[in-house]
């Protein structure tokens, strides 16, 4: 499986995929970023922002369900 930022997460996907997915959308994100202040498109800025931090609240919660999943018991 080729991973974009594109890809779409689904119920069945590994961790590891939702996280690889994920890492992609912050990579395309970030470079959205660059582009509107290259551009200095405040509009932009902000969208880009805005779907950043979506994208690392989903990581993070990605990364809490791992720390439960492979805690010692």
């Amino acid at each position: 499986m080729i991973i974009t930022a594109t890809t779409e997460i689904t119920e069945s996907d590994t961790r590891a995929t939702r996280l690889a997915v994920l890492e992609a959308q912050v990579c395309e994100a970030r470079d959205d970023i660059r582009v509107a202040r290259l551009c200095d498109d405040m509009s932009l800025a902000f969208d880009a922002l805005e779907s950043l931090a979506t994208l690392l609240q989903h990581t993070l919660q990605e990364l809490a369900h791992l720390g439960i999943e492979t805690s010692p018991r």
